[in-house]
C-alpha cells in the first residue's frame, strides 16, 4: 500500500480526522437537487450539467444496478470540461474545480445539501494500488438517497482493501530508530514544527493513498470512505481501535523459532513513534511556555526530566518508567491558565497525544496473549513446510512430538498445549497423511506425509526396511497411513508422481516384500536345521553301507543302512543349525542382498534427486572408478558446495533449476558470500572475480551443458542450457523442466521458431539426458 509522502499538506490530513464522522449525515446519504444552480459557480454548474448528461446516458443503457464503471470519475473532469466553451481558461483551471467541487459537495456545512457525491474507489494497476475519485449526481427528485452508488463504489473496492489489510497486517511499520517519532512530525503553515499524533493511524495511510486520485486538483477529505473502511476492517477483526478515527493494524505477530519476534509488533511501533514525538514537541513547547509565563519551578521540572531521561540507551527511550514521567509532567502544565491561541493549541495537541498513549499501553499489555497466538500459528505454518519438504526431499514420514515442539515457543499452559496439539493434528489432517500415537510418558507422537509423495516414500521404506530393522516400524505405519488415503480417496494420493512411476515404484515395493519374506522364511528354516549337512550326512552314511553292502556281498546291509543315514543326516542337520546368524555381513547387511539391488539404491539418500538417480544406470559404477586426482577432487568439492546454491535442493519454480551462462554467472555472483563460507578451498580467497571463474569453471565441470544448434535458436534465446548432472538423472525434475517447457512452447504455439526451440529441449532432457551424464567408469 502506498505510504504518507512529504508533499501531502499534513494539517489537512490531521485536521480531516480531528473528528468522527457524523454518521447520522452518513446514513443515509442524500444529495439535493439546486434548481437554478443558486450560490453555485460557473464551473461548478457545468460540472452539474456534465454529471447530469453523464447518468441519463447511463440510464439509456438500461442497466437497474449501480456499478463504478458507470460513473464520472475526477480524472477525466478537465477534460469534459474543455467542451464548454462559455468556460474561460480560468474557469477550467484546477483551481476554480477546487472551488466548485467544494460547493457542489456543500463542505463548509459538512455536506448537509450537497449536490453531488463524491466517493472513492480503489482499482489495481500491477503491483500499485490506485484511487478513482467518482462523482454521482442522479438529480432526479429534489431529493436523492446516494447510499446506492455509494456502496457499489466500496462492494467494488473489497477485494483490494483485503489485499491491502493481508499485506499490511504482514508487513509492519517500520520506524526510524534514531527518531521514532519523526513520522508525526512537520511544519505547520506558520513553519514551525508541530505534532499530528493521528497521521500513524491508518486511516491517515488511506487518506495518503486517495490523496493521489485527487491529483492535480486539491484533497477532499472522504471521511464518509474513511469510515466505511474502518467499519470494514474492524468487522473483519483486521485492526485495533485506539480512537474512532485512529485504528492500527492487526499484524501477524511472526516469531523466530526461539520466540523472539521476526519484526517489532505494530503496537509497539505506534506506541514508540507516539511517545518519541509527545517528548519532542511537549519539551519545546513546554519550555516556550513556561518561559513566557515565568514558570520558574517547572522548568526546573523539566530540567530534573531530561537530566533523568534524557540520555537513555538505546532500548529504554521510550521505557514506560519513562513515558510515564513525561505523561505525568505534561498532564501537571497549568494549561488551564493559557488564554491564547498557542496555549490551548499546544493543549489540545498533547492531550490528544497522551489519550492514544494510554490506549496503546493497554494494547500492549495484551501483547503476551496475542504472542502465544502468534508462536502457534507460527509453529503450524513451519509444521506443513515441514512435513513437505521432508517428505519430498527425505522420502520418509515426518515425526515429531507436538507437546515438545510446543514447548519450545514458550506454550507450557497444559490446557493450551493439549488445545493447540488438537489444533495441529486436525490442521495437518486437512493436508496431509497422519498417524499419531500415545507415549509412555503422556506425550503424542506424529507422522505425517504429503501424500502426493505416497507411493516413493513407501518404496523408500521399503527399501530401508530390508538393511534395517528399525525401519520397519515406520514402514507399518507408512502403510496405514495409505490404507487412510485409499479408503478415504484423497485426491492429492500420489499427485506428484507420474502414473508410469507410481506403477514401477508399487511393483519394486511388492518385489522387495516377497524377497524380504523368502529371506525370513529361509532364515527361519536355518535356525531350525542345516539342510545341507542333513543332505551331506544322510549321502555320507549311505555310500559307507553302500561299499560295506559290495565287501560283504549282501544287500540287507543297504536296508540297515537308510534308517540309520536318515537319523545321522537329521542329526547333523540339527547339531549344525544356524545358531549366530552366519548368513549377516559386516554392518548388518544380508549377504544375499549382494550389496546391489533395491537395498544399495538407498544408501545415502536425503533428496528426491539422489532417490531416483540410484534408478539410473549410467552412474552405478561411478564410485568403484579410479581415484580422483588432486585437482578433480578440489574441483568436485567446490562444485558440491556451490550447487546448492546456483542449483537448490529447495525451490519456489523449476526454473530455478535451468540456467544459461549469464544467468548462472548472475546467481553465482548473488551468492557469491554463502558459496565462499560453504567451501574451505576458498574462504581464505578474498578476491570476488577469482572466486567466481573458480566456482563456475567447477560447476561447469559437473554440470550437463546442452548446446541447441545455431539454426533453430530465436534471436534472444540462450544458445545453451546448463543444467545439474543430479537434476538431469532424476526422472521427478526432468518431468518437471519438461512440462515447464511443453507450457512455455504453448503460450508461444504461434511461433513456430520458439516452439522447434522448446521441442528440441523436451525431446533431448526427456529421450536424450542420457548422452549428457557423466560416462560410465569402469573399475
Amino acid at each position: 500500500m502506498e505510504t504518507l509522502e512529504q508533499e501531502i499538506s499534513f494539517e489537512e490530513l490531521a485536521s480531516s480526522q480531528n473528528k468522527a464522522p457524523d454518521l447520522e449525515a452518513l446514513a443515509p446519504d442524500y444529495i439535493f437537487l439546486n434548481d437554478g444552480a443558486v450560490g453555485l459557480s460557473a464551473t461548478a454548474r457545468c460540472i452539474l450539467d456534465e454529471l447530469r448528461d453523464w447518468h441519463k446516458k447511463t440510464e439509456k443503457h438500461g442497466s437497474k444496478s449501480v456499478h463504478p464503471s458507470y460513473l464520472l470519475t475526477l480524472d477525466k473532469l478537465g477534460e469534459l470540461l474543455n467542451k464548454y466553451r462559455n468556460l474561460s481558461e480560468q474557469a477550467k483551471s484546477p483551481q476554480s474545480v477546487d472551488m466548485a467541487l467544494r460547493q457542489v459537495m456543500d463542505l463548509e456545512k459538512r455536506g448537509r445539501n450537497k449536490s453531488a457525491l463524491v466517493y472513492p474507489f480503489l482499482v489495481r494497476n500491477g503491483n500499485k494500488v490506485l484511487a478513482r475519485i467518482s462523482i454521482a449526481s442522479p438529480q432526479k427528485e429534489a431529493k436523492t438517497d446516494v447510499t446506492p452508488y455509494r456502496k457499489a463504489c466500496f462492494s467494488f473496492s473489497e477485494e483490494t482493501i483485503d489485499l491491502i489489510l493481508n499485506n499490511r497486517a504482514k508487513k509492519p511499520r517500520a520506524l526510524e530508530e534514531d527518531r521514532p517519532g519523526a513520522m508525526l512530525l512537520h511544519k505547520n503553515k506558520s513553519g514551525q514544527i508541530w505534532l499530528y499524533p493521528k497521521l500513524a493511524s491508518l486511516q491517515s495511510e488511506m487518506a495518503s493513498l486517495l490523496r493521489r486520485g485527487f491529483q492535480p486538483y486539491s484533497y477532499i477529505p472522504m471521511n464518509d470512505f474513511l469510515a466505511d473502511f474502518a467499519n470494514y476492517a474492524k468487522n473483519k477483526g483486521a485492526v485495533v481501535e485506539i480512537l474512532p478515527d485512529y485504528h492500527l493494524i492487526l499484524d501477524d505477530l511472526q516469531l523466530n523459532p526461539d520466540g523472539t519476534y521476526v519484526n517489532q509488533p505494530e503496537v509497539i511501533a505506534h506506541y514508540r513513534a507516539q511517545s518519541d514525538a509527545l517528548e519532542v514537541f511537549a519539551l519545546t513547547y513546554l519550555k516556550q511556555l513556561s518561559e513566557r509565563a515565568g514558570y520558574n519551578l517547572f522548568r526546573a521540572r523539566i530540567q530534573d526530566f531530561e537530566t533523568l531521561h534524557g540520555n537513555a540507551e538505546p532500548g529504554k527511550k521510550q521505557s514506560s518508567e519513562k513515558v510515564e514521567a513525561l505523561i505525568q509532567l505534561v498532564e501537571d502544565f497549568p494549561f488551564d491558565k493559557e488564554k491564547d491561541d498557542l496555549g490551548k493549541r499546544v493543549a489540545e495537541t498533547c492531550r490528544q497525544s497522551i489519550g492514544i498513549i494510554r490506549k496503546l499501553i493497554q494494547e500492549k499489555s495484551l501483547l503476551s496473549e496475542r504472542k502465544i497466538e502468534g508462536a502457534f500459528k507460527s509453529l503450524k505454518n513451519r509444521l506443513n513446510i515441514q512435513v513437505k519438504d521432508h517428505s519430498q526431499n527425505n522420502l520418509t514420514l515426518y515425526r515429531f512430538v507436538p507437546e515438545k515442539r510446543l514447548d519450545a515457543v514458550g506454550i507450557t499452559d497444559p490446557e493450551l498445549v493439549s488445545k493447540y496439539t488438537n489444533e495441529i493434528i486436525a490442521d495437518l489432517k486437512t493436508k496431509f497423511g497422519v498417524k499419531e500415537t500415545k507415549k509412555e510418558d503422556g506425550t503424542t507422537e506424529v507422522y505425517a506425509v504429503d501424500p502426493g509423495y505416497m507411493a516413493a516414500v513407501l518404496h523408500k521404506l521399503t527399501a530401508d526396511a530390508k538393511v534395517s530393522p528399525a525401519a520397519e516400524k515406520e514402514l507399518t505405519i507408512a502403510k496405514e497411513i495409505h490404507a487412510s488415503l485409499l479408503s478415504s480417496k484423497n485426491p492429492a494420493l500420489n499427485s506428484m508422481l507420474k502414473a508410469d512411476y507410481v506403477i514401477k515404484l508399487q511393483q519394486d515395493a511388492a518385489l522387495m516384500e516377497r524377497e524380504v519374506e523368502d529371506r525370513q522364511k529361509s532364515e527361519a528354516l536355518a535356525k531350525k536345521v542345516n539342510l545341507s549337512m542333513g543332505l551331506l550326512g544322510f549321502v555320507g552314511t549311505m555310500l559307507f553301507f553302500l561299499i560295506a553292502s559290495v565287501h560283504f556281498n549282501a544287500a540287507g546291509v543297504i536296508l540297515v543302512g537308510l534308517p540309520v543315514a536318515l537319523v545321522i543326516g537329521g542329526l547333523l542337520a540339527v547339531f549344525f543349525r544356524d545358531r549366530d546368524k552366519s548368513d549377516i555381513g559386516p554392518g548388518g547387511v544380508p549377504k544375499s542382498s549382494g550389496g546391489g539391488g533395491f537395498a544399495a539404491s538407498y544408501s545415502g539418500i536425503s533428496t528426491v534427486s539422489d532417490y531416483y538417480s540410484s534408478a539410473d544406470d549410467d552412474d552405478a559404477d561411478e564410485h568403484f572408478g579410479k581415484a580422483e586426482s588432486p585437482k578433480e577432487k578440489k574441483v568436485s568439492l567446490i562444485a558440491k558446495g556451490a550447487e546448492r546454491f546456483v542449483f537448490p535442493n529447495r525451490f519456489t519454480k523449476i526454473q530455478d533449476k535451468i540456467h544459461d551462462s549469464k544467468s548462472m554467472r548472475k546467481k553465482i555472483w548473488d551468492n557469491i558470500d554463502n558459496i565462499r563460507q560453504s567451501v574451505a578451498h576458498l574462504r581464505t580467497e578474498s578476491d570476488d572475480d577469482k572466486v567466481a571463474s573458480t566456482v563456475e569453471y567447477a560447476l561447469l565441470q559437473n554440470s550437463a551443458t546442452i548446446a541447441i544448434p545455431d539454426e533453430i535458436v530465436p534471436v534472444g534465446m540462450p544458445s545453451t542450457i546448463i543444467l545439474s548432472h543430479t537434476d538431469l538423472k532424476a526422472p521427478l525434475i526432468r518431468d518437471q523442466i519438461s512440462e515447464f517447457l511443453r507450457n512455455e512452447a504453448q503460450k508461444k504455439k504461434y511461433d513456430k521458431k520458439l516452439v522447434k526451440y522448446y521441442t528440441f529441449l523436451i525431446n533431448t532432457i526427456e529421450v536424450e539426458y542420457y548422452k549428457y551424464l557423466p560416462s560410465r567408469k569402469k573399475k
